[in-house]
């Protein structure tokens, strides 16, 4: 079983209720874990924290922005930004929806997997239909496409 933090600040809080000293509680998870032990500061930080009074060894709430923004709702509300217009921008989809250009592109290439062909966002990979579609294009139009051809090779 792999431990994670808040199995480590456990086993701190309980050699603090135990009356270990920030070092004694060091040496037994160092001694237990090894490599995968918290650090001395880690192990001083918390004791700190426990002295203050502190009881809970989850991580606290915090406000601000989340770590990433490349959630289904704002992966759906760029897909909708490109259905509307697509000839929209990174800008005019960083304006709009308030995330990094970094996110932007993230959502874009790997999520909607769509690139810029023309000044248009297009799909990288085309459905049966719009592969039949394009055949049957291509088919209508032989005569016009090879006297086009010709043409460019004279």
């Amino acid at each position: 079983m792999e431990l994670n933090r808040e199995h480590f600040r456990a086993i701190i809080f309980h050699n603090f209720r135990r009356g270990l000293s920030r070092q004694e509680c060091f040496d037994e998870l160092n001694s237990l874990y090894s490599d995968k032990a918290p650090s001395y500061s880690t192990v001083k930080n918390w004791y700190n924290e426990f002295n203050r009074g502190r009881c809970s060894i989850q991580d606290e709430s915090r406000a601000g922005r989340p770590k990433s923004v490349v959630v289904p709702e704002k992966i759906n509300a760029v897909r909708e930004l490109i259905k509307q217009d697509c000839h929209v921008t990174y800008r005019e989809i960083e304006a709009s929806l308030d995330i990094s250009m970094t996110s932007i592109n993230k959502i874009l290439h790997e999520h909607l997997s769509v690139k810029k062909i023309c000044s248009r966002w297009i799909p990288h990979n085309l459905t049966n239909a719009q592969k039949k579609g394009s055949c049957r294009l291509v088919q209508g139009n032989v005569g016009k496409i090879h006297s086009r051809y010709i043409k460019g090779c004279v």
